[in-house]
């Protein structure tokens, strides 16, 4: 079993003083760029969005209800906005949609929480409040398969720190601390109360501590460690009822010099680049890391008898034909998303010439189709 970080405070320290002299002889993996420190507001940073050029962040467990816009230069907070109707019991991941913020007070360290909650707060409210205050809806949800509430810190497989936004719903992903696996619950969006019941799980071989859904490579990564380090965990041609089903790769991580290797959150910036931070620990101080991955998408042609886009190379518009098509985007070479329609025609006049990847997305199957676009 996992000897986690957040027990008792007295074994927590002996904890993270015998993981500080694990850390010289850990394997190699992917290492993390240090873009800064963290100031002292959010030293305990366990969630993270990249939406709308800002880079957003809350604390977890006994913070305000508040959340923080970071500047990536210096590690500061430019912004605070704070949910009027909300409160900070354990927070611990944030995600978003094209609406909405959806923030989880889903922690659960000892197993005996009853109100498990996410709020829904207004993504427009949030950009143009004037007093830097928001209200929020509430989800409320409890685990249709947990039947016993006694306390049980260290062991309990109803934790949670991961909250992901694919499609309609959310996503949460377990942090087991009796199992180190991971369990995987759909939740609704619509404002209510739920009994949720677990659809899939893995093996994660670790605490699962945070995720994002990447809509430009069409992959989930999840961040969490072990005893002896922090990882990574990329799944991808997954569907929303088959996640174990999918492409499931995992790595360690190496972080920067001094810095906290808890890695409490994700965010995508675009098609291989991600943000990470970690809150302060014995481990090292907290901080924003940067992760680029090699390269997500394979190109692959799609024309296959069901979906074709054409002409290509184009230069004022270019036509898709597909039964079942949700949505295009339309991507540069470094990965910023330029354009989308759900239209069958779309105009791309308005962009540079040059090479683009275009992303179909398909209804039928939850299947995205890429393909290499010339604008001439």
């Amino acid at each position: 079993m996992l000897i986690p970080f957040q027990f008792s405070q007295p074994m927590k320290l002996i904890y993270l003083f015998v993981l500080t002299l694990l850390i010289p002889i850990m394997g190699q993996g992917q290492q993390l760029s240090l873009l800064t420190g963290l100031d002292t507001t959010i030293k305990e940073t366990s969630g993270l969005i990249y939406t709308n050029q800002r880079l957003i962040t809350h604390n977890d467990s006994g913070g305000e209800a508040a959340l923080y816009e970071i500047d990536i230069n210096t590690g500061n907070t430019s912004r605070k906005v704070t949910i009027s109707n909300a409160t900070n019991v354990d927070w611990e991941d944030i995600c978003f949609d094209s609406n909405y913020i959806y923030i989880g007070d889903i922690g659960n360290n000892s197993g005996t929480r009853t109100d498990l909650k996410v709020y829904k707060v207004s993504l427009s409210d949030y950009l143009t409040t004037t007093s830097n205050t928001v209200t929020a809806e509430v989800i409320n949800y409890n685990y249709a398969d947990q039947t016993s509430f006694t306390s049980s810190t260290v062991f309990t497989n109803f934790d949670a720190e991961t909250l992901i936004s694919f499609g309609d719903k959310l996503y949460i992903f377990t942090k087991n601390w009796g199992d180190s696996k991971t369990k995987i619950y759909s939740l609704s969006k619509t404002p209510g109360t739920y009994q949720i019941s677990k659809i899939d799980s893995f093996d994660s071989q670790g605490l699962v501590t945070g995720g994002d859904y990447n809509s430009a490579s069409n992959a989930i990564l999840l961040t969490g460690y072990t005893f002896a380090s922090p990882f990574i965990i990329e799944i991808k041609d997954f569907s929303a009822t088959n996640f174990s089903g999918g492409t499931i790769t995992r790595d360690v991580l190496q972080t920067p010099s001094g810095k906290s290797f808890q890695i409490e959150s994700i965010a995508a910036i675009n098609i291989n680049q991600y943000y990470l931070s970690a809150e302060e620990s014995t481990t090292g101080s907290s901080g924003l890391y940067q992760l680029e991955t090699s390269n997500p998408l394979e190109i692959d042609e799609f024309e296959n008898g069901n979906t074709f886009m054409y002409p290509n190379p184009a230069s004022n518009s270019i036509s898709i034909e597909t039964n079942y098509l949700s949505k295009t985007e339309i991507y540069d070479m470094r990965g910023v998303l330029r354009k989308s329609s759900s239209k069958k025609q779309i105009n791309i006049s308005d962009l540079s010439k040059g090479l683009y990847i275009l992303k179909i997305k398909n209804t039928e199957n939850n299947r995205v189709f890429i393909k290499k676009l010339i604008v001439n």
